[in-house]
This record gives structure tokens, C-alpha cells and sequence, in this order.
């Protein structure tokens, strides 16, 4: 599946920091906010507390049109 189908976060090196990337149209950008309000400092934080390295973050979920996930198809 195209990348610009992808709700993704991973970390940038760069901004020392996630970075999101959502798909175009329909509630994508909220759905990036949501995702970083979980993915937040506090839950790095922890990761790296329990000898986790951030920088290797990698998440990724496909974009289903019409909700097809949640119907089986």
C-alpha cells in the first residue's frame, strides 16, 4: 500500500522528535493528533526508562476506505 494511504509516526532525527504523516482528506489529521497524544512525551519517557531506544519508533496502519476493516472485508 502506498506510504500516503499510511497513518505513520516514527522518529525524526532531525527534529529530536516524532514525526506523523497521515493520509489526505476525511478526519486524517485528527486522527494523527490522537495518534500523538498517545504517542507523547510521557510514554517516551517510559520507553526509555525501561531501556527502550526511541529513535528506533516505527508505526504504521493501513487507511481503510468505507470501514471496511471493521466489517470483515
Amino acid at each position: 500500500m502506498k506510504q500516503s494511504h499510511k497513518l505513520r509516526a516514527y522518529w525524526s532525527r532531525r527534529e529530536r522528535d516524532l514525526t506523523l504523516a497521515h493520509p489526505h482528506g476525511g478526519t486524517a489529521r485528527a486522527d494523527a493528533c490522537w495518534l500523538y497524544s498517545i504517542l507523547n512525551k510521557q510514554f517516551i519517557d517510559e520507553l526509555v526508562r525501561r531501556g527502550y531506544d526511541p529513535e528506533t519508533i516505527r508505526f504504521s496502519v493501513n487507511f481503510v476506505k468505507d470501514g471496511d476493516a471493521a466489517s470483515g472485508g
